[in-house]
């Protein structure tokens, strides 16, 4: 039979274990079998075992197979077969637990070892995904901790601290506006280094509280220090020696102890918050009662992945190595219903078990996969772009299109093992249909995101403060160019008005008794000079009055007014008076993006659908599309910033600029609908047939040449 070393007959003497390796009793398995834990202290590392393996370590200084399973099969209730020990051997092996004293042995480990260093672009994308700096030794520091505060895993420490958050929490409701008014604060510059340290301080707490407890129940804690992921530091404490705890209770205590001293530390805060005056500290205090816990929950408690909650997840279920175990059985299953494998499943489970392992195996896969592109995205727009586009591709690879195309290699490996049945043409023939959906046309029709409104229309406002005299046009009423709406009227400006009329009147006066020798000569071209102004002062106060009279700019139809518009009513400056559109003819704009602007050509017919579905669709046809993508949307109702269905941002003027270039379609409308409001909606128009796989490759040459990879 072979072995991890080779060749191995049943008499060849097998390698003694290294000298330092333990055994000790480990937790009972689900069902209430027994466990072992192989303990590996030189590299702190741990292995639970069942009582096969057990037995057969136990006898392991026979150094012979067939000894080895005469003694089991003599002394015990187990019947083992020489395939056991072999197995066990091949273990052993794998995990290096076993003494190496010949040349022979030491060339295996040095190959083995190159073959496992990765090469240069594998390591550089672990270490910037995920990398662990060892900072202190911290069992002696955790140890005088743990005599000088044994009190916080008391039951009245606990009182108390749900007393002093209960009471902070009363105490805030009866400030609520200031509690809450806090948070913008740490938008600032400032804010932002107190957020920074606060959750320093927050983190350091949860991994002195896991520390600690498992310092508690007589753990070995080797290190502490802080761990990058994809370059972000967080803190870690090593707390793997818990695997040789037996009970439970103890583990469970361990792997929840930094989410409770989180709780702890905000439940003080709570309280503390009220009365500490203004400043960093209650800044940093605020932080710790409203925003570090939560974020801890929300990560830290997942149990897909290997944090905290994963960790709790496998204890209360009692499964130890749940993902390797789960992700096994899964596949298995996904291979069995694809194309009827005729093998065991790698472990015989409870029907209630087995679907659990599944359905976390399968929502922990569509986790990570989200997952996984977030953090893809996220490295693409933290370095400069070329850098960015290579990181996302290779990490796409690496971490969910090579998962896959390794299972697909699996599958065509066992295919070719086992033939091909009913169950695996079916299969191979749908997966066949998919792949030539990538290259059959579809997708005849686009949705374009538009906006219905008549093309004459005008919000009509009135220039200055002003009183309501008449309205001459109620809404829906046909008005004609130049026909007055509204008349308005100012008695500040009709005292000017007046005023200046008397003046007028007066200097008219004055320079009449001149020319009758009444008055002095030498002032008649004074006279007429002021007589001129106050003349130009009377025509630009009349014109002022004109401007009261809103005035209809061309002909339509009155679609709203101001209300109330009763005589007397005040109206401020600047403010929308009437709203005329002209019912006679109708515009439709339709935006679409660069990659679908070649299935798109003047003449295609469609539909304009309402958004409000209450409303029937309209008739329409393209009548032209823009050369060049649009600045700055001016159909600001399509906006996504105002909920609709275009991608922008505001620039420094405020304008909707679009994230994707967008082009303008012009659409005419086959009928002639009455609008008197904006309409928004979506235009379905007849495009050229696409396929899916130029879809994907001009997405990623757009992106590519966009960002200068190529060129």
């Amino acid at each position: 039979m072979a072995t991890a070393a080779g060749a191995l007959s049943a008499d060849a003497p097998l390698s003694p274990l290294r000298d330092e390796i333990m055994l000790e009793p480990g937790p009972s398995l689900r069902g209430g079998a027994p466990s072992w834990t192989l303990c590996d202290p030189a590299r702190n590392r741990f292995f639970r075992i069942s009582w096969v393996e057990f037995e057969i370590l136990c006898r392991w200084r026979l150094r012979r197979p067939q000894e080895i399973v005469r003694s089991v099969n003599a002394d015990t209730a187990l019947t083992i077969e020489p395939e056991d020990v072999e197995r066990v051997s091949s273990f052993l092996d794998q995990a290096e637990l076993l003494r190496r004293s010949t040349p022979d042995d030491t060339g295996r480990l040095v190959g083995r070892q190159l073959a496992g260093r990765k090469d240069w672009l594998s390591w550089l994308l672990h270490s910037y995904l995920f990398v662990r700096v060892p900072l202190l030794r911290p069992e002696p520091l955790l140890r005088a901790l743990l005599a000088a505060v044994p009190w916080v895993y008391g039951r009245t420490f606990f009182l108390v601290s749900l007393l002093a958050g209960l009471t902070g929490l009363f105490l805030v409701t009866r400030q609520w506006d200031g509690f809450v008014s806090a948070l913008p604060w740490f938008f600032s510059l400032e804010g932002m280094v107190v957020a920074a340290l606060a959750l320093f301080a927050a983190k350091a707490l949860h991994e002195i509280g896991h520390g600690l407890t498992a310092v508690r129940y007589g753990c070995r804690v080797p290190t502490m220090g802080v761990a990058f992921l994809v370059m972000a530091p967080v803190l870690y404490t090593d707390t793997s020696a818990a695997w040789r705890l037996r009970e439970r209770r103890h583990r469970l205590a361990i792997g929840g102890a930094g989410i409770a001293a989180e709780l702890y530390l905000a439940l003080y805060a709570l309280l503390l918050w009220n009365f500490l005056p203004d400043g960093v500290l209650r800044s940093a205090v605020y932080l710790w009662a409203t925003s570090t816990w939560i974020l801890t929950v929300l990560i830290n408690v997942s149990p897909f992945m290997r944090f905290d909650g994963y960790y709790l997840l496998s204890d209360i279920v009692e499964i130890p190595n749940l993902q390797e175990r789960a992700f096994a059985l899964t596949r298995h299953r996904i291979r069995r219903l694809l194309f009827a494998f005729d093998e065991e499943p790698p472990e015989h489970w409870p029907e209630r078990t087995r679907l659990f392992l599944i359905s976390w195996a399968v929502a922990t896969w569509i986790y990570r996969f989200f997952l996984f592109l977030g953090i893809a995205l996220l490295v693409y727009h933290m370095f400069f772009k070329a850098l960015g586009l290579a990181l996302f591709a290779i990490e796409i690879w690496f971490f969910i299109l090579r998962p896959v195309m390794r299972e697909l290699a699996e599958w065509g490996r066992r295919l070719r093992t086992t033939g091909l049945n009913r169950r695996s043409l079916t299969s191979l023939a749908l997966l066949a249909a998919l792949l030539a959906g990538l290259f059959v046309p579809w997708r005849t029709s686009l949705h374009l995101p538009a906006i219905l409104a008549a093309r004459e229309r005008t919000q009509l406002y009135l220039p200055v403060a002003a009183q309501a005299k008449a309205v001459h046009a109620g809404v829906g009423d046909s008005v004609t160019a130049g026909q007055a709406i509204v008349s308005f009227e100012s008695p500040d400006l009709a005292f000017k008005l007046a005023q200046a009329g008397r003046n007028v009147a007066s200097l008219a006066a004055q320079i009449q008794a001149v020319a009758t020798g009444a008055g002095d000569p030498a002032r008649a071209s004074v006279l007429a000079e002021r007589l001129a102004a106050a003349r130009s002062e009377v025509a630009a106060l009349e014109q002022e009055s004109e401007r009261l009279v809103v005035r209809a700019p061309f002909a339509g139809v009155v679609a709203e007014l101001a209300e109330p518009l009763g005589d007397g009513e005040w109206f401020k400056a600047g403010e929308a008076v009437a709203y005329i559109v002209d019912l006679t003819a109708v515009r439709i704009d339709a935006y679409v993006e660069e990659a679908d602007l070649g299935r798109l050509a003047p003449g295609a017919g469609g539909t304009f659908i309402p958004t409000d579905l209450s409303q029937a669709g309209i008739d329409v046809r393209v009548a032209a599309i823009d050369e060049t993508a649009v600045r700055a949307l001016p159909d600001r109702e399509l906006a996504s910033l105002h909920g609709g269905h275009i991608a922008v941002r505001q620039d420094e003027n405020r304008q909707a600029v679009p994230e994707v270039p967008v082009y303008r379609v012009a659409i005419e409308a086959l009928t002639h609908p009455q609008v008197r409001h904006t309409i928004v909606g979506t235009a379905v128009v007849e495009a050229k047939p696409v396929r899916l796989y130029r879809l994907i490759v001009n997405f990623a040459l757009r992106i590519f040449y966009r960002e200068g990879a190529l060129g």
